[in-house]
């Protein structure tokens, strides 16, 4: 639970920073609003189909390594044409994956709490993700007072501390959502927990 409650904290922090950072994305306002819009609509379309197809960890790790990529690729000046930079085109990637990391954590935290404890672990993961969400907005505003790249690499660094931690995150996908926390212990294999109970091999990989 307190791993899922730091990747909504971030989570939140990273879609807000870059919602309220379309500016960086082109150097036309009105430009960046439509392409922030559209790169987001594509997140989140794409989200489901990856996890159904990759399973939700390994989805969501390549959707970081990709955020994280588009972070470090914003840093140098780097003119593309008249109005495009590569910070420009870097921070439309980023946009797009903070989209759809929204999507998957969002699938991700339903899935493995268990239905006895669900709504009590979703409400403490949105009250994280609030705080984040205005965390990320003056992390924007970083932009105007430093240089860019102290936000670029805040983002980069919490994109770190979101991957280590869905590492850690046992993968839900393809086994039956669990109802109790025992369930949870078996999902996860627990080793310790299942013999100190008595879990049998057979209950232990009966896709609980």
């Amino acid at each position: 639970m307190i791993l899922g409650a730091i990747c909504w904290f971030i989570v939140a922090v990273l879609f807000y920073g870059f919602s309220f950072g379309w500016v960086r994305i082109s150097s036309d306002l009105y430009t960046g609003h439509l392409a922030g819009a559209v790169s987001k609509f594509v997140g989140y379309c794409i989200a489901i189909p990856a996890c159904n197809w990759a399973g939700r960890k390994k989805t969501m790790l390549a959707i970081l390594a990709t955020g994280l990529l588009s972070n470090l690729l914003a840093m140098p000046d780097l003119q593309i044409s008249s109005d495009w930079t590569l910070e420009y085109v870097a921070c439309l990637f980023g946009n797009l994956t903070c989209s759809a990391a929204f999507s998957v954590i969002y699938l991700y935290s339903s899935e493995i709490a268990p239905t006895s404890h669900r709504g009590m672990v979703m409400s403490l993961s949105s009250a994280s993700a609030r705080v984040g969400s205005f965390t990320g907005t003056y992390i924007g505003l970083l932009y105007a007072v430093t240089d860019r790249r102290v936000p670029l690499a805040l983002f980069s660094g919490l994109t770190c501390v979101f991957m280590t931690c869905v590492y850690f995150l046992s993968d839900p996908t393809g086994r039956r959502i669990p109802e109790t926390p025992r369930d949870v212990e078996i999902l996860t294999g627990n080793q310790k927990y299942l013999k100190e109970n008595g879990v049998e091999e057979g209950e232990k990989t009966s896709g609980v």
